[in-house]
């Protein structure tokens, strides 16, 4: 035990990480320019920040499919932050006008595996070189559309596996990006024709993404536990309001 507690006392020494705020933003007017990431370091230690903007093609099977983009510039790209310090990163969308369709950006804040530390040892008084990292990497996300975009969200299709795992085919056809989680659809079910609603724990392990504007996702509803026996006849979704 005394060795456990040791290790982590060791390893807590060296951890680095970085926040990223807010996690979140939209840019539905042109009047705003610009908007402003924050890249923080809570640590005692200097750390080497790189940032970037992607774009978000496609988030189907929990995978994204991202490429490089120059129709968001930011500024600076690579900075060194101090102990305690933050950088404020300035991103700007340069196209002429807002996407008919929203256009989605993954903002990537990355620790560079570099050591900006210039401790020395004590007894030696040379630098220290080796140390036990772990480099942190924090995304958020940037929403880049007209300020009437909405989703238009549909079930397309489903399948019932013998275990009554339900897989869906969720549609967007809308102009707007969705999490079509409980939070903002309903889940229905019919079964011996009545209809039953998922419960949060019905749809837990579901790992809803979210589901770009003009996307078809397919997610996996495996732990299903509060539907009666019987055949599952349909599925429906309904937004909540």
């Amino acid at each position: 035990m005394k060795r456990i507690i040791l290790f982590f006392l060791i390893f807590s020494t060296y951890i680095f990480s970085i926040t990223l705020s807010p996690l979140t933003q939209t840019l539905d007017s042109k009047k705003k320019k610009h908007l402003i990431f924050t890249v923080y370091n809570p640590t005692k230690e200097p750390v080497a920040v790189d940032f970037k903007v992607v774009q978000l093609l496609d988030t189907d099977n929990n995978k994204e499919k991202r490429e490089e983009t120059n129709k968001v510039d930011y500024y600076p790209s690579q900075f060194v932050l101090g102990a305690t310090e933050s950088k404020k990163v300035r991103v700007r969308y340069m196209g002429s006008s807002l996407p008919d369709v929203e256009e989605v950006y993954r903002v990537i804040a990355k620790e560079l595996d570099i050591d900006v530390s210039d401790k020395k040892d004590e007894e030696s008084g040379s630098e220290v070189k080796a140390k036990i990292k772990m480099r942190f990497t924090y995304a958020g996300l940037l929403f880049v559309h007209k300020a009437n975009a909405t989703e238009n969200l549909k079930l397309d299709s489903f399948e019932v596996s013998p275990s009554r795992e339900i897989t869906i085919h969720l549609t967007n056809s809308g102009t707007a990006s969705v999490v079509p989680n409980a939070l903002h659809y309903n889940y229905i079910v019919t079964v011996n024709g009545k209809e039953y609603k998922l419960l949060e724990e019905d749809l837990k392990g579901a790992e809803f993404r979210r589901v770009l504007a003009g996307k078809t996702n397919t997610f996996y509803l495996k732990n299903i536990v509060n539907l009666p026996s019987g055949k599952i006849e349909s599925i429906k979704i309904e937004k909540i309001e």
